[in-house]
């Protein structure tokens, strides 16, 4: 999930709450403690569903989001930080006014990224106020990133607000212990 957590932030800030997961991960191909391919299926509080593929199997390094919608299809390919160029919009036919709209409001070439990110923070305490992104935004997605853990650990669905601070994946990604990990004997 390391390599995928700014996808989520992301996923997260244009879709909203989410309300379940459903996930599997898995030790394919590296030889680490940690998953090196993930799946979720997740719910919105709005009804909307996503699928989460994350991988650091491939070859091909590439972060992309997708987002489906009736008038339009907007995607998101890049490797370690984006600017507007990094955004396509596919309008369906009849709608060719939101990729219009889109490409009048884009045009920003600031790369994102950890010092675009910590810029702003500095720059915000240094001006007394309150950080762009809170300690609430950074739960949300990391009680996300529990869910998906714990799903796929359990084998059970996760909804939001079911992770409480007794739970085993509240205080550590992997919980119980990861399937692939070796039972050990005393």
């Amino acid at each position: 999930m390391g390599h995928g957590i700014h996808q989520f932030d992301l996923l997260l800030s244009v879709l909203g709450p989410w309300e379940s997961v459903v996930a599997v991960a898995a030790r394919r191909a590296r030889r680490v403690e940690t998953e090196d391919v993930s799946l979720a299926l997740v719910s919105f509080a709005d009804g909307t569903v996503a699928s989460v593929v994350n991988s650091v199997v491939s070859p091909r390094q590439v972060s992309s989001l997708r987002f489906d919608y009736s008038r339009a299809t907007v995607e998101l390919s890049h490797l370690y930080g984006y600017t507007d160029d990094s955004w396509t919009v596919t309008p369906a036919p009849g709608h060719s006014a939101v990729a219009d709209r889109w490409s009048a409001l884009a045009g920003s070439t600031v790369q994102s990224g950890h010092a675009d990110q910590l810029t702003a923070v500095l720059d915000a305490l240094d001006a007394g106020v309150a950080p762009p992104v809170t300690l609430a935004d950074t739960r949300r997605t990391m009680e996300f990133v529990a869910a998906v853990y714990a799903s796929a650990f359990t084998g059970e669905r996760v909804h939001s607000g079911q992770l409480g601070p007794d739970d085993p994946f509240a205080g550590r990604m992997n919980g119980t212990g990861a399937p692939w990990q070796a039972v050990r004997t005393r």
